[in-house]
């Protein structure tokens, strides 16, 4: 029986060990975190959100799937998102956030982190999580919008 053994040159090997490292590195990326803080409802239900946020929606105006409010010296990519004008209609899309996410058993109030693991903002919504890029030299956050449209586990 003969038996076929690659031979593969150094050269090669250097080559793929370095491909692999750059495919590696790049989806480590500038991601951030999103953790869950309970104490954040208490924060919500007395109207003590922090005043140092700016405040998005992302989602219906009536019926937003998610609100974030990010720390005023980061700036916010907000093409999927509308910044929320005054702190009374913060309150009032939180209140109106969509359950209708097939796992939408309660409200998760997070932080949002940045890759350095510094808070930069919280997070409004019955989506657990969402992804967050954070470009640490422009302080630039972008979150994504939560809802896939392909996401129905509900069955209807």
């Amino acid at each position: 029986m003969k038996l076929f053994v690659c031979k593969i040159g150094w050269i090669t090997r250097i080559f793929l060990v370095l491909m692999f490292a750059g495919v590696l590195a790049g989806c480590a990326g500038n991601y951030g975190t999103i953790r869950i803080n309970t104490a954040l409802m208490e924060q919500y239900k007395g109207g003590a959100l922090p005043d140092n946020y700016n405040y998005y929606y992302c989602g219906r105006s009536s019926l937003p799937y998610a609100v974030v409010g990010i720390d005023n010296t980061y700036g916010f990519s907000d093409r999927l998102w509308f910044k929320i004008e005054s702190k009374e209609e913060v309150y009032k899309k939180i209140a109106n956030l969509s359950d209708l996410h097939w796992d939408s058993g309660r409200l998760f109030t997070s932080d949002i982190f940045d890759t350095q693991g510094q808070k930069l903002g919280v997070w409004f919504s019955f989506y657990q999580y969402s992804p967050v890029l954070v470009d640490n030299e422009t302080r630039i956050v972008e979150v994504y919008n939560p809802y896939n449209p392909d996401d129905d586990r509900r069955g209807f």
